[in-house]
């Protein structure tokens, strides 16, 4: 990978500072063109989009990180989200639920750039939405 455990380190908290920014426009800093992973289409593009399809829905939507393991070029990061529900997600309309949610995702590196993610974001919050209680607050 060619980046030391504390850059990755450095890399991924300044990632997830973008996304909680909400500026989309700059993943490609962290994000390579040829992403593949969790999506049903690979690519930069296809990664915003799903990035933004979380904050149209919550725009409050915050990811923290609990908890970050690194080995060589791969990273497992678990995180902790929050939103409230203020616009339509994955088939489900408004409902005004402030949800938490804890998520793990899988990153893989190449130059410096996520070239791989596999993560459970949207059934996660699929579930929170659904559920009668216990992960939403």
């Amino acid at each position: 990978m060619g980046l030391e455990r504390a850059d990755v380190v450095a890399l991924y908290e300044r990632y997830l500072i973008c996304c909680n920014e909400h500026r989309f426009d700059q993943l490609g800093e962290f994000v390579s063109e040829q992403v593949g992973g969790s999506g049903a289409v690979d690519g930069l593009a296809g990664y915003i989009d799903r990035v933004k399809v979380v904050c149209t829905a919550f725009p409050d939507y915050r990811w923290e990180l609990q908890e970050l393991v690194v080995e060589e070029d791969t990273i497992a990061a678990r995180l902790i989200g929050q939103g409230t529900h203020t616009g339509p997600f994955d088939g489900i309309a408004p409902t005004g639920r402030r949800i938490r949610t804890q998520e793990l995702v899988i990153y893989r590196f190449a130059d410096g750039k996520i070239v791989q993610c596999w993560g459970d974001l949207f059934p996660v919050v699929r579930d929170a939405l659904t559920a009668s209680g216990s992960r939403s607050t």
